[in-house]
């Protein structure tokens, strides 16, 4: 059991963190140019009322909410304290989260990805997950494409000279 000061602590990051990384990213996105990238069928698609799975590596979380171009999105979160802290800063980044992954939670994930496709949202997760192994997809991206009908779209972005510029990988 852990002590009552880590508890507190735990609590305390969670509660008010999340508010402080959204600020952050925010901070970032206002002082970097963006050049996006191979996305023009991404943002026709999307902008056009179109729905997708936006799939990106674990390891390139940060700039990912501002390729939604203004669409709804819903997030796949691990139930782990890291994922709770990622889905409430992406609240506050405008993208809801359902908590789920490969190895604890997955069918209420899966079900919750399936309820937000019904609502009108588009999906965005993590294929290789945070336990990864990195950059390797589990099957779970194609298993929620194949059940949907939605386009899976992998996505990243990259920085150079200290600028980010996301990138399309794939059309």
């Amino acid at each position: 059991m852990q002590k009552p000061s880590k508890r507190i602590k735990k609590k305390l990051i969670l509660l008010i963190g999340p508010s402080i990384a959204a600020f952050l990213v925010k901070f970032i996105a206002l002082t970097v140019r963006f050049k996006f990238v191979g996305f023009d069928e991404y943002e026709r698609h999307l902008k056009s009322g179109g729905r997708i799975i936006a799939a990106f590596w674990h390891g390139r979380l940060l700039m990912m909410p501002f390729a939604s171009f203004g669409t709804k999105f819903t997030n796949l979160a691990s139930p782990h304290e890291d994922g709770a802290f990622s889905a409430k800063t992406l609240t506050k980044l405008g993208i809801t989260s359902v908590i789920g992954s490969s190895t604890r939670g997955w069918i209420g994930g899966f079900k919750g990805l399936l309820k937000a496709v019904k609502q009108g949202s588009s999906i965005s997760m993590t294929p290789d997950g945070p336990k990864g192994p990195p950059r390797i997809a589990k099957t779970g991206t194609v298993q929620l494409a194949s059940k949907t009908g939605l386009p899976i779209y992998p996505i990243t972005f990259g920085s150079l000279k200290k600028k980010l510029y996301p990138v399309g990988i794939a059309s």
